[in-house]
């Protein structure tokens, strides 16, 4: 009877941690901003620049942001792109053609920062037709 006892308190236990590790955690985290900051017309060489951030504009380095740039047709390009210290985060526009794009932004967040996306419109416009 006392190895029952001592495993119904040993599971009540690790009941209790979890739920007080959910509530720390849930009350501990931050909310992030992810915003496009580059012009919404680019060349190739350009660079698109991408800002994580949190709700009081504090900047997260070294955090990484999924990038992913489709063309009318749905043919996308990946990218992963690291923030450096005043949380912008590039990726360098190569062999695009000339045309619209829509730029997908997603950072997966970490333990106490929460996920966050963004997708905006971009164009690609070299000067030649």
């Amino acid at each position: 009877m006392d190895k029952k006892r001592a495993v119904i308190v040993a599971a009540i236990a690790v009941v209790i941690l979890a739920v007080v590790s959910f509530l720390f955690i849930s009350a501990n985290g931050h909310d992030t901003k992810l915003e496009i900051i580059s012009n919404s017309t680019l060349q190739n060489g350009d660079l698109v620049e991408i800002k994580l951030t949190d709700d009081y504009r504090n900047a997260y380095p070294n955090e990484t942001i999924d990038v992913k740039i489709l063309d009318d047709s749905g043919w996308a390009h990946k990218y992963q792109a690291v923030t450096n210290e005043d949380g912008i985060a590039t990726v360098e526009l190569m062999t695009f053609e000339n045309g619209n794009y829509t730029i997908h932004c997603n950072y997966n967040g970490t333990l106490f920062n929460h996920a966050s996306k963004i997708s905006s419109s971009i164009n690609i416009d070299d000067g030649f037709h």
